[in-house]
């Protein structure tokens, strides 16, 4: 059976999808599921203007400021990202967004862009290229998000209902079957207009945001994201708990970099209280320190 006919059988069983066309940027889930993805989208409250927005490995997160709200990161697919945002307004009161940063070029990070029209997108300059050559294919998207939802749909029959292992597996097959349909409904994938080569600064008054390219690592458009007045580094996908690297073979061709960037981040370290990855969670100033350390010590 090709992919479309299995795609039929699947959402039968499970769960249906409309679209009020083929422009849409919403998902319409059946009622029952769609009160169990709001049931899961969770608030982390970082400080009086900082929240992360998350469901399962789904995370964004949203800074307000005196000249519009700034997000980091802008989730998987438009559908789940405007339930984000609807989220986000309801808590700040506003709708006004002033910038979305996107920590680095992978599908799950920029999907969401779309969603903030009218805000300026901002990433490093690699992340045009890798994130354009992601849609390059959608045959081939189409096919690698379908077969990881399948997965999941899987593991999902296996587990035990509204456990904390279906609610997983229920959130990666939401992400991944969005993700699908943002393909095949030719969802609009808004790059950034504003790139940088080594390192940038956004001055929004009461906020900034000082940015420092990584180098190629977890993917070639890393970069680290410090908020001083908020005292908290964005890191994206660098890395996760005791500073585990987010790449198992790294590559020296970019160890000035490394190096350039930890050095950077070392002299922000005794102003930083809380360190965020792509994902939602949040790490701890050891977590940094451990991986600036394994970084550095492989290259000494």
């Amino acid at each position: 059976m090709n992919i479309k006919g299995s795609l039929i059988i699947f959402l039968l069983c499970d769960f249906l999808f409309t679209f009020s066309g083929c422009n849409s940027k919403q998902i319409t889930l059946s009622n029952i599921d769609s009160q169990k993805v709001d049931s899961l989208i969770k608030v982390q409250k970082i400080n009086e203007r900082t929240i992360i927005v998350n469901f399962g490995y789904d995370a964004i997160t949203a800074i307000n400021t005196e000249q519009g709200i700034v997000i980091i990161d802008a989730g998987i697919s438009t559908a789940l990202t405007a339930r984000y945002r609807k989220t986000i307004e309801n808590i700040f009161h506003q709708d006004d967004y002033e910038y979305v940063i996107n920590t680095h070029g992978h599908h799950d990070h920029i999907a969401g862009n779309s969603i903030f029209s009218q805000a300026k997108v901002v990433g490093h300059e690699f992340c045009r290229k890798e994130s354009s050559e992601r849609w390059t294919d959608p045959e081939k998207s189409m096919t690698s998000f379908y077969k990881i939802a399948e997965d999941y749909q899987q593991k999902l029959q296996q587990s035990v209902p509204n456990s904390p292992e279906w609610d997983d597996n229920f959130t990666q097959k939401i992400r991944y079957l969005s993700a699908y349909y943002d393909v095949k409904n030719h969802a609009p994938v808004i790059l950034p207009e504003i790139t940088f080569t080594d390192s940038m600064k956004l001055d929004l008054g009461d906020t900034t945001f000082e940015m420092i390219y990584f180098g190629k690592f977890h993917s070639n458009s890393d970069i680290v994201i410090y908020v001083p007045e908020i005292r908290t580094i964005f890191i994206g996908d660098l890395f996760s708990k005791y500073g585990r690297p987010g790449i198992s073979d790294l590559q020296s061709t970019d160890v000035v970099k490394y190096t350039r960037a930890i050095n950077w981040i070392g002299t922000r370290m005794n102003y930083i209280e809380t360190v965020i990855d792509g994902h939602g969670q949040i790490l701890s100033t050891d977590d940094l320190k451990d991986f600036n350390y394994n970084i550095l010590n492989r290259y000494q």
